[in-house]
């Protein structure tokens, strides 16, 4: 080629890139799977972090509960105190003046003098020194009063900051929550229908998973624990001790059909019923219905009666999830066991209370309110 023909018609073109390969169905799905599966983690990590501000919004808010309950207490000892004030003042007021109107009420020489036997002489100097010891004890009723009134004061300016300072937390945790939901919606709507639809798929599969797995560790248990039962019977049955693995209790399985009977119900954080739950709102509320108290945060429901292994889980009994394994403090989620690795739940925002697999990878383990 000459120069002239390179100058005219210029440098090559480059060749065209091949066009990307076809993705095969079967690489559309491995593609998906693994999109979603990412999603799936990601979504988790959100709503964890959303459950423990969740918690700890309602643990203030059980506290600020307490501490208004505290302050109208205070009030009423306030009031009690003004009027034991007022009583004593007034009866040192009457003294005062039944003093000013009838002289000293100490007798003088010449009353004694002029008694008309000893007897008399001794009468009258008890009864004044009896109206002595009444006046002192009328003024130790006002100072009493008066101290009491400054204590119970200083309390009552104690817990109204603590009502203020609490108030202020909850406004901001109000505030983190919201702002960790807003931004959980924005990801989500920024997924496509296709990894929307695969990240639902995939959950289901992976809840398939779990509840195959857990039952085969429950099958394991139970094998385990059967066993053992029958050495326990063989022992009995020489003359040794044992007995058999106690039955539900009638609290709790009032409380697994009153839980189950929410199934579908919104989960709203911060709801105790009717119409919506949280996790430990739920659990609480089916307990209360049973007619055992339990607390209202999940860590604390932690502490609600023994605990008990997976082998020995029975219906009622509350499973918790924490974000470390050996720290009960770091509990964020709680479920109630129904029976055959299933817990019935109030899971998230955006799902409703349903029946899940307890084999989560963060359950820390289990505790039985009744006992």
């Amino acid at each position: 080629m000459t120069l002239g023909l390179l100058i005219a018609t210029g440098p090559p073109a480059p060749a065209a890139a091949p066009p990307a390969p076809l993705e095969s169905p079967a690489q559309r799905i491995a593609r998906l799977r693994s999109e979603a599966a990412k999603v799936q983690r990601t979504i988790g990590q959100m709503n964890d972090r959303v459950e423990v501000l969740v918690e700890r919004y309602n643990a203030n808010r059980e506290a600020l509960t307490r501490t208004q309950a505290a302050q109208a207490s205070t009030q009423r000892r306030i009031e009690r105190a003004q009027l034991e004030l007022g009583a004593a003042k007034q009866q040192l007021d009457q003294r005062v003046w039944a003093i000013y109107t009838g002289g000293s009420p100490v007798s003088s020489l010449a009353e004694l003098v002029n008694a008309s036997d000893l007897h008399e002489a001794l009468t009258t100097a008890k009864y004044q020194e009896d109206v002595l010891e009444s006046d002192r004890g009328t003024l130790a009723r006002i100072e009493q009063a008066k101290h009491a009134l400054v204590v119970l004061a200083a309390q009552l300016a104690t817990q109204r900051q603590a009502q203020e300072n609490l108030q202020a937390q909850l406004g901001q945790q109000h505030q983190q929550i919201e702002q960790q939901l807003a931004g959980q919606r924005a990801y989500l709507a920024r997924l496509t229908a296709a990894v929307r639809k695969a990240v639902e798929e995939e959950r289901r599969r992976q809840e398939e998973l779990r509840r195959q797995e857990i039952a085969r560790r429950l099958a394991a248990l139970r094998a385990a624990r059967l066993r053992a039962a029958q050495a326990a019977a063989a022992r009995r049955a020489s003359g040794g001790s044992g007995s058999p693995a106690p039955s539900p209790s009638t609290a709790a399985g009032r409380a697994v059909a009153f839980a189950l009977g929410q199934l579908g119900k919104p989960y709203q954080w911060g709801a105790t019923g009717p119409g919506s739950y949280d996790c430990s709102g739920l659990t609480q509320t089916a307990y209360s219905y049973a007619g055992v108290s339990i607390p209202r945060v999940s860590a604390a429901q932690w502490y609600a009666g023994p605990h008990v292994g997976m082998g020995d889980l029975q219906a009622g009994d509350l499973v918790f999830y924490a974000t470390s394994l050996s720290d009960p403090s770091t509990i964020h989620h709680v479920g109630m066991y129904i029976g055959r690795g299933l817990m019935v739940e109030a899971p998230f925002t955006g799902a409703v209370v349903r029946v899940s697999s307890v084999g989560r990878a963060d359950y820390i383990g289990a505790t039985r309110p009744t006992g």
